[in-house]
């Protein structure tokens, strides 16, 4: 058994191969076996994270040489030092089409092979460059507004992943000069690199961040809302801005200050102090609730100082080993502080260091740097109070994710930065709300964490005109209603990688159309997020319109009709529990135990709901709590399971009470718990009788409360439909009425056809109406799944896609013949003209103005 294995080519190149963890291997090239004492990434400290892995030599001859490790096989060609990469299994997964040199005057370079198939993501932010990478050419550098967090990482859906281990500029190009070859070209030093394996891109990123280091749970309020005053703020300004929060119960936990707050400019070296006239706090009192952090903390605020990242110019930057650089911000936390927010003064330049010197100096990489801030201002926040910190920043290189957020202002799309990150293991990325656009403001609650940059604009909501500030409060309660559900699939990218904001090819590997999508995304297991656009795609399933409730079948495209609170489409997975918190204007306003979970009946679904303290680092020891909850529907039922708690932490609630939502819209005829039928009862959603259940036909939802098990494991929850029996009794049926299940066992072959016939008919005589599946399903007697299933296979297309060519068909032959937009618009079932033109622009390709000319 060993660890590493240098060899010696044919071409005179030294390679060095190490077992880097069960999944991976560590490729280093040298023009000499003198290879550096440690290699570029030790700053991460890999070896903290993952034991030394030994490697086995599985085959050594004059041509050839293979090493593996558990889940990884890695060959050498002895005379030109090409390696070929495979899984434990033997498939190949890669191979280099060339030798690989390094240590050269010239730099580096190395290319790998790439399947006709293969799809490649990651790279980290790259100012709206698409979601996959091929084809492209991407510079691992910082550039001006545009590239704040380029990674040298890249994954494949062929079950390979690449790391480059460099702190120096350095570039990708993924086929795009040659389409079958991916290249890495860098400048000076010896060429290193990891080679990672797993079967899909989660597996990949699981590996990834193993590898790494994790990102860490950040406090439980910073899931919530931040806001940054404008740079001229002073200290009654701020408690001003704060005072808008709660007067108009806009729910918010963090109010930042840029760097504008100390008293000079901050140059690593010399003591700072709070602004004399800004932040004027008397130094014989200067903590406690009588002062303007204590008024904060009073209203349920955070508050997050600005600190200037140094210019890659600079010299003499704090060392991530010199914890003493901290000691200067101590005071500043004693008093109230939680955060800290790291920022450029000016646009964030090229990579470059002091042409005087031949080499970097020791820890003033532009890329590294930010990393090293964060660690120093995470791990002497930690050490000082036990919490953790909010840290962000806006420059981010391979690891960063371990000791801060990370955030940037405005963006073209915005979106894409977010997912590029997610699928770059940057797991918290947040751009600046765009509060001034409804599509804005949705987009921006449904990022990983939500923040309202000013700077030296004013941004505050309050500010708005009162649509968009009716808009901006409703998705902030929903933002904070979400924390479980946000907070659960936090622990889940912490725990393996997988990122809150799920870009569709990592959310749906196997759909085709997945790359086609970058509008779109998953937020957390359940939630899918549409986002700057009205239509969006449904993977296979059942789902459910949020804003709406009605439901959908998947492997479809929906144009979305939006209410007009609402900014950008939102659909929940059939099968989903989603748990909410009650409406709160910041985090621990209002005590938890009393959660309600929402109920969207699919064939089956699952969800974790995941709690911890939200303050401390006990999680890590095992300091939490999880609850499984799961939901099986067949034609006659719907059972929920509700698991008691498992785990303990500091603050917990003794008991818990679930206020349970069923999205259902049939009524049940019964309704039982651990088997005891509950009656049903009139009362509305609040003050509901024990033991009983209510149903709204308007909302269609089914409402009742159940108590968190004390003396069983599980609470079992049924409702009954149909034919099925209670566990008192029998619900009556008439005889001479059959369920859908029954009508649709006698439909014959023949009789098929007949009923797509009589769909198609109903859809022409009424293409005035907003016609809906589940309406023409009843009156037909089918179940809507039955209905979509036929319709598509004879007339081959989906019901909704087949509706909307009817419309768009007829709305064009009206404008031809001379109607107007406003006649067409009704005549084919649109009650608001802007948005039929917004469909028929959509559809054909031009505005009905521009068809008519």
């Amino acid at each position: 058994m060993l660890t590493s294995e240098t060899i010696l080519t044919g071409e005179g190149m030294y390679l060095q191969i190490a077992a880097a963890a069960p999944f991976a291997f560590h490729v280093r090239v040298s023009r000499t076996d003198c290879f550096d004492a440690s290699p570029p990434l030790t700053w991460l400290d890999t070896d903290r994270l993952i034991p030394q892995v030994a490697c086995r030599v599985t085959e050594q001859n004059e041509e050839r040489v293979s090493l593996s490790v558990e889940e990884a096989v890695i060959q050498v060609n002895r005379r030109t030092g090409e390696i070929a990469f495979r899984d434990k299994g033997g498939r190949l997964l890669t191979r280099q089409d060339q030798p690989a040199y390094g240590g050269d005057p010239d730099g580096f370079e190395t290319a790998f092979v790439l399947a006709e198939e293969e799809r490649l993501y990651g790279l980290g932010d790259q100012y709206d460059t698409p979601l996959m990478k091929r084809g492209h050419k991407i510079s691992i550098r910082l550039r001006d507004n545009r590239v704040h967090a380029p990674i040298p990482f890249i994954m494949s859906t062929a079950g390979w992943a690449l790391l480059v281990d460099s702190d120096r500029e350095h570039e990708f190009d993924v086929g795009c000069d040659l389409p079958d070859i991916l290249r890495v070209r860098g400048k000076q030093e010896e060429l290193a690199f990891y080679l990672i394996a797993d079967r899909d891109l989660a597996g990949l990123l699981d590996k990834y961040t193993k590898l790494v280091g994790s990102s860490y749970m950040l406090p439980i309020w910073a899931y919530g809302l931040s806001f940054v005053c404008n740079r001229q703020t002073t200290a009654r300004d701020m408690i001003e801005d704060a005072l808008k929060f709660r007067r108009d119960h806009i729910p918010c936990d963090m109010i930042g200050l840029e760097p504008t707050w100390m008293d000079k400019p901050f140059d690593y070296g010399t003591s700072i102090n709070w602004h004399p006239d800004r932040f004027y706090i008397p130094a014989w009192m200067p903590e406690g609730a009588h002062t303007f952090l204590g008024v904060l903390q009073t209203m349920g605020f955070k508050l997050s100082l600005g600190l200037p990242l140094r210019e890659s110019s600079d010299i003499g930057e704090p060392s991530r080993r010199d914890a003493k650089w901290y000691k200067d911000l101590e005071r500043f936390v004693a008093q109230g502080v939680d955060g800290f927010k790291l920022c450029t003064e000016v646009q964030i330049g090229e990579q470059t260091y002091p042409p005087s010197l031949p080499q970097k100096p020791e820890d003033s990489s532009s890329l590294t740097h930010p990393g090293s801030v964060s660690r120093i201002l995470f791990e002497g926040f930690a050490g000082q109070t036990g919490r953790r910190p909010m840290i962000y920043s806006p420059i981010g290189y391979t690891g960063i994710q371990k000791y801060a957020a990370m955030w940037s202002g405005g963006r073209s799309s915005p979106h894409l930065t977010v997912l590029n990150m997610g699928l770059s293991g940057i797991p918290h990325m947040s751009v600046a709300i765009n509060l001034h656009t409804p599509e804005g403001i949705h987009f921006g609650f449904f990022q990983p964490w939500a923040n309202v940059n000013s700077w030296a604009y004013w941004r505050h909501p309050t500010l708005l005109d009162q649509n968009l500030l009716d808009i901006f409060r409703k998705y902030a309660v929903l933002r904070y209603k979400l924390i479980p559900y946000i907070y659960s699939a936090a622990h889940t990218a912490v725990s393996n990688g997988l990122p809150i904001a799920r870009a569709m090819p990592l959310a749906f590997p196997h759909d085709s159309r997945s790359d086609s999508l970058p509008n779109q995304y998953m937020f957390g297991d359940n939630l899918l997020v549409g986002v700057f656009t009205d239509r969006v795609y449904l993977p296979a399933g059942e789902w459910f319109d949020f804003w709406t409730d009605e439901r959908y079948f998947g492997s479809s495209e929906v144009v979305c009709r939006l209410p007009a609170h609402a900014g950008g489409p939102l659909f929940v997975r059939a099968g989903s529990i989603i748990p909410m918190w009650p409406e709160m204007d910041y985090v621990g306003q209002k005590p938890l135990d009393r959660v309600e979970l929402h109920v969207y009946p699919g064939k089956k679904g699952e969800f974790t709901l995941y709690e911890d303290d939200g303050q401390t680092f006990g999680y890590l020891q095992g300091e939490s709590a999880i609850t499984k909850m799961t939901c099986h529907v067949n034609e006659e039922r719907i059972l929920l399971e509700i698991d008691r708690r498992k785990g303990q932490y500091a603050g917990m609630p003794k008991q818990r009470i679930w206020s349970v939502v069923f999205h259902s819209a049939e009524k049940p005829s019964a309704v039982t718990v651990d088997d005891s039928e509950w009656r049903e009862t009139t009362a509305g959603r609040k003050g509901l009788p024990p033991d009983c259940w209510s149903y709204q036909r308007k909302s269609s939802t089914l409402r009742m409360t159940l108590n968190e098990p004390e003396n069983k494991l599980t609470v079992r929850v049924e409702l009954l439909y149909g034919a099925l029996q209670t566990a008192k009794e029998k619900p009556r049926r008439d005889p001479t009425r059959r369920t859908a299940t029954e009508l649709e066992n006698k439909v014959e072959v023949g009789q098929i056809y007949k009923l797509a016939s009589q769909v198609t008919d109903m859809i022409k005589l009424e293409i005035d109406r907003e016609l809906r599946l589940h309406e023409i399903a009843s009156r037909l007697h089918v179940s809507p799944a039955y209905l979509s299933r036929c319709f598509k296979r004879d007339v081959g297309l989906s019901f909704s896609d087949y509706v909307l060519e009817q419309k768009m068909a007829l709305a064009k032959e009206l404008l031809l013949s001379g109607s107007t937009v406003a006649v067409a618009s009704n005549l084919t079932g649109y009650k608001e003209t802007s948005y039929f033109i917004r469909v028929f622009r959509k559809y054909w390709g031009m505005t009905p103005g521009e068809i008519k000319l």
